[in-house]
């Protein structure tokens, strides 16, 4: 039963940082959109920013797996 709880823990912690990571990905994708024009370093970024939600997309889809 303990390590339910822990792993219970573990999920909810692992989900709220990601809720956080994704805000902050959202707040500064919203900033890029009204930015014109947009530098190579913005760019990068950007694309940056669009590869790290889908890495995330992949670690949720993987929590699903595991804890299914």
């Amino acid at each position: 039963m303990i390590v339910i709880m822990m792993d219970g823990n573990y999920i909810s912690e692992q989900l709220a940082d990601i809720k956080r990571e994704i805000n902050d990905l959202k707040v500064t994708n919203a900033r890029y959109c009204v930015k014109n024009p947009h530098t190579a370093l913005d760019k990068s970024a950007h694309a940056l920013r669009r590869g790290r939600l889908l890495e995330i997309k992949q670690e949720l889809s993987n929590m699903m797996k595991r804890h299914a």
